[in-house]
């Protein structure tokens, strides 16, 4: 799993950032950050980086006074967020008191941020990435056999296609298509979104011929024998 993490560059909010980035690593999450941006756009580079990543994380400080005794925050950031949403990412803020978010956000994306004592948004924000974790699940990456229908789906351009679906307490998910990587041991694909209880079902098709697991599990079977050193 990949987080975005977005944020002010300020001095003043640099140990904060460095708290929220080393709770997300505490995850084993991989973290993302944007870039310096002198104009305070969304540039397509950062655009990109936020399509590849699964979630963001906002960091929503003050910056600016109003004249409602409210503050401004940093549109860059607000922009991340809002990308974010638009390509339907897991996205959740921190929110530092008095400031205008103008009501972007549903409250369930919102975290209360008191700068001066961030641990309870810092253990909410803990909760909120396990629970990404547990609904976004792991990769599997699963070996096709027989080395015949391996061959067939390891070639480019021969029309064969290869899906999958996963199975859980009685029903099973849409089919969705699955990339083939032929590896010197093998053709694997990588299954993601998998939770521990699922079963794994692949699908391969060419033309009129079609191939077709059965749900399987994902843990591995060991077959003890009698023998060996200690015996």
């Amino acid at each position: 799993m990949k987080i975005f993490l977005g944020f002010s560059f300020r001095d003043e909010d640099k140990d904060l950032v460095e708290q929220v980035g080393q709770l997300i690593t505490s995850h084993l999450v991989q973290v993302e950050t944007g870039e310096r941006l002198g104009g305070e756009q969304l540039t397509p580079t950062v655009k990109e980086r936020i399509q590849h990543c699964e979630a963001l994380v906002a960091v929503l400080t003050r910056r600016d006074p109003k004249q409602d005794g409210k503050w401004t925050t940093h549109q860059w950031v607000l922009d991340e967020m809002g990308h974010a949403r638009a390509n339907e990412k897991k996205a959740i803020a921190l929110v530092e008191q008095e400031v205008d978010i103008g009501g972007l956000y549903q409250s369930h994306e919102i975290i209360p941020l008191d700068k001066t004592d961030p641990m309870d948004a810092l253990m909410r924000l803990s909760d909120t990435i396990g629970l990404w974790r547990k609904e976004l699940g792991r990769t599997v990456k699963v070996q096709i056999l027989p080395d015949t229908v391996a061959k067939r789906l390891g070639s480019s351009d021969n029309g064969v296609k290869c899906r999958h679906r996963l199975w859980l307490r009685g029903g099973y998910s849409e089919w969705k298509d699955l990339t083939p990587v032929p590896e010197a041991g093998g053709t694997f694909v990588f299954v993601n979104g998998v939770q521990d209880d699922h079963l794994i079902q692949v699908q391969i098709q060419q033309a009129s011929k079609k191939w077709e697991s059965v749900a399987t599990s994902q843990w591995i079977q060991v077959t003890m024998k009698a023998g060996g050193a200690g015996e």
